[in-house]
């Protein structure tokens, strides 16, 4: 006889505050009851009606999140990256790039050894942003396990380059595991003074509004976007100095990477 399980009354107080979890088209996971969804997805408003973007503050981390938690979480995340086809052409696609053997980089460019590596708009890998409502800290763990295998791969053709991130969600603990990992935490705007013609800019979740500020720099390299979709004169003359190679949908997260490209000079 199959197994059957009758309902069980529940207090309608507690199925009223049962959360639920809602992937939008950005990719931003929200955290919400039921009849709040529709609330927890609108932009904030101003006083004259119009809509504003949420302001950024750091984010609400679990309160038994320990350091080593995050770490032990965020190892199992680069070990899942390390795995994925996404990873091996994006490091095979650099290290093509930096030996010389690719048909898409400017021989000149490969001269000059990069200085730096700054990331713009990580997210938080530990906490919950907008008040709560938005979990999004899976595809933080997945770009942070990028970008950490991305400058070890760098490290082999330009030994004294630097890792930076900045992004205004970062609490204590994100910047402690950040710490931990070689990447010093930049405030705002300290991050975008660091982008150079010598820099290799990952942004995966830059602000479009940052994007032309960031690519008047000149970065060699970049990695996010994409860009193609982007109308700005800045944009485009960027795109029209670069080859670029989609990465393939990463499985394991596919909104973490999503369309994304490496740009390459």
């Amino acid at each position: 006889m199959p197994h059957t399980r009758r309902p069980r009354k529940t207090d309608s107080k507690l199925q009223q505050q049962k959360r639920l979890q809602v992937t939008d088209a950005d990719g931003w996971t929200h955290v919400t009851t039921n009849k709040n969804v529709r609330r927890a997805l609108r932009p904030n408003q101003s006083a004259n009606g119009e809509s504003s973007t949420p302001s950024l503050i750091p984010a609400e981390a679990p309160s038994q999140l320990t350091l080593d938690d995050l770490q032990t979480q965020f190892n199992g995340y680069r070990e899942r990256w390390e795995g994925s086809e996404t990873w091996r052409v994006m490091a095979d696609t650099l290290r093509r790039r930096f030996e010389g053997t690719s048909s898409i980089a400017d021989p000149d460019a490969r001269a000059t050894p990069l200085e730096n590596i700054v990331c713009i708009g990580l997210g938080s890998p530990s906490g919950f942003l907008r008040g709560g409502w938005v979990d999004r800290r899976s595809v933080s763990l997945y770009q942070l396990a990028a970008l950490v295998c991305v400058t070890e791969s760098i490290k082999k053709y330009c030994p004294s380059i630097t890792a930076y991130a900045q992004d205004p969600v970062f609490n204590q603990l994100d910047r402690s595991l950040l710490n931990l990992l070689g990447i010093s935490v930049l405030d705002h705007p300290e991050g975008f003074a660091k982008v150079s013609d010598r820099s290799f800019l990952y942004c995966p979740g830059a602000e479009r509004t940052h994007l032309e500020q960031l690519l008047s720099s000149n970065p060699p390299l970049l990695f996010g976007g994409p860009l193609e979709g982007i109308e700005s004169e800045i944009v485009g003359r960027y795109l029209g100095t670069r080859e670029s190679v989609r990465i393939p949908t990463f499985g394991s997260n596919e909104h973490a990477f999503w369309n994304m490209r490496l740009y390459l000079l």
